[in-house]
């Protein structure tokens, strides 16, 4: 299983975003649960940031009611954007977020906070580059000059915490498109035209 242990946690966090009073209750072998609310922007793990496991292999996944969970409401938790950004960095291993598009471009929303997050110097400037400009992972990889698989990591942690902005490509409409559209207005109108000039000629008679 591996990486995929965080990406099914991943995915099961999209359904969440915009509902309130559930939480996802993730039980890891040999560790405490992990309980996280998006609605609080929160989540409960006695483990430090700097021992989160990069896989977790056999996780079970679990959405529950928030009022079950004695943690949630009795204390503050800790920031949500810690784990979300461990999380995009060790899920989808070697791939763009399944909710994203190869295509598209991105541009940072804004700055996450460094001090709190696990980071490296090529993360840094690839965070630089987005804050100036939209950029596809494949231009990103290549003018923060990093592998492809590193500028998606990226990607997907600041999609997962939501501060990344993304913009598809505009495609013009084929010409056939355009023939279709334009055809029946055409055909349309000579039947019309025939018409009126049937009845000229019976009126000049």
């Amino acid at each position: 299983m591996g990486q995929l242990g965080w990406t099914r946690v991943a995915i099961a966090l999209q359904g969440l975003w915009d509902t309130t009073g559930e939480v996802l209750r993730v039980e890891i072998d040999g560790m405490e649960p992990l309980i996280i609310d998006p609605s609080m922007e929160a989540f409960w793990w006695p483990v430090p940031v700097s021992d989160m496991p990069v896989e977790i292999p056999g996780a079970q996944i679990e959405r529950q009611f928030a009022f079950n969970q004695p943690l949630v409401g009795a204390t503050p938790g800790s920031d949500l954007s810690t784990l979300l950004w461990h999380i995009g960095i060790n899920s989808f291993p070697g791939e763009t977020a399944w909710w994203l598009q190869r295509r598209d471009s991105y541009r940072l929303l804004r700055w996450p906070n460094f001090t709190t997050l696990a980071h490296t110097p090529d993360q840094v400037r690839m965070t630089s580059l987005l804050g100036y400009a939209a950029l596809t992972v494949d231009e990103l990889a290549a003018q923060a000059e990093v592998e492809t698989s590193e500028a998606r990591k990226l990607i997907n942690a600041f999609s997962l915490m939501r501060i990344l902005r993304s913009d598809s490509p505009s495609l013009p409409m084929p010409r056939s498109a355009l023939q279709r559209i334009a055809e029946p207005e055409v055909a349309a109108a000579a039947p019309r035209q025939g018409l009126f000039r049937r009845l000229r000629e019976r009126l000049r008679g």
